[in-house]
């Protein structure tokens, strides 16, 4: 049974609270195993469309425990090694999920708990209480296996600001940098939320989405030449799908498809 994080299922989303509200809901290997799992199981659970991951309390994620960082502290070389590709592999978890995933940042994402947010699809932020900073820097540490994703989010000079500097920002500067897809007061957050991620599972077909989102992260590793090679074999095998033939005939017909009721 979870008790580092509490899973709310809402017909086809998933809303993940990180649960440790009197540490700020800071990592540890407790709460990392368990998110581990809880996206495996949801990775296979086709009912499951949108996932929002968020905190309970007044954080979103404080970064690294102090026990936890005191632990590390004592690894040598192997186990600091298999210990960071373990943070590495949850990471790349949720960045690659199958699903349509939304970080909801309820409050401070500092170090490895904004690195959470940035494996997201989307990051929605409360407007006064959210800050995010790659804090790492400030303890002689580095930002290292975040900054896969942050490089992958915002402008090269942004993301070399934001790990060099080890600067905390505002929900609104956030959102300015590109590193925030939207913000919202605090009253509003979880329902706007919800109400985006239904929307959007309504207007789009679900597997177009998927489709897109592995596609977009491959292109981002490959030469020009190579990937419209990939996308053209994609986009003709997608002109043959289900969907997309469902899709042209509600276009030619001029109606309308709600995506989340038909599938």
């Amino acid at each position: 049974m979870n008790k580092n994080i509490i899973i709310e299922k809402l017909e086809d989303i998933a809303v993940i609270s990180l649960n440790r509200p009197e540490k700020r809901n800071a990592l540890n290997a407790a709460i990392l195993t368990e998110l581990s799992t809880a996206m495996d199981e949801i990775a296979e659970n086709q009912r499951i469309r949108g996932i929002i991951l968020t905190g309970n309390g007044s954080a979103f994620c404080a970064g690294a425990d102090l026990a936890y960082l005191k632990e590390i502290s004592q690894f040598g070389e192997e186990e600091n090694v298999r210990d960071s590709r373990l943070l590495a592999d949850i990471f790349y978890k949720l960045y690659s999920l199958p699903k349509i995933t939304f970080a909801m940042v309820n409050g401070p994402a500092l170090a490895g708990g904004c690195g959470l947010a940035l494996c997201c699809d989307y990051i929605f932020a409360e407007q006064e209480s959210a800050r995010f900073g790659f804090t790492e820097a400030r303890i002689g540490f580095i930002p290292a296996i975040v900054m896969n994703f942050l490089i992958r989010r915002v402008s090269p000079s942004i993301a070399y600001h934001l790990a060099v500097s080890a600067q905390l920002i505002n929900a609104r500067d956030a959102l300015q940098t590109g590193l925030v897809d939207l913000i919202f007061p605090e009253r509003d957050l979880r329902n706007k939320t919800l109400s985006f991620v239904g929307n959007l599972l309504e207007q789009n077909s679900f597997e177009a989405m998927i489709q897109t989102k592995k596609l977009f992260q491959q292109l981002l590793d490959l030469p020009l030449k190579e990937g419209l090679e990939i996308a053209s074999r994609l986009n003709a095998r997608s002109r043959q799908s289900a969907d997309c033939q469902k899709g042209l005939k509600q276009f030619l017909n001029k109606t309308t498809i709600n995506w989340r009721s038909e599938s």
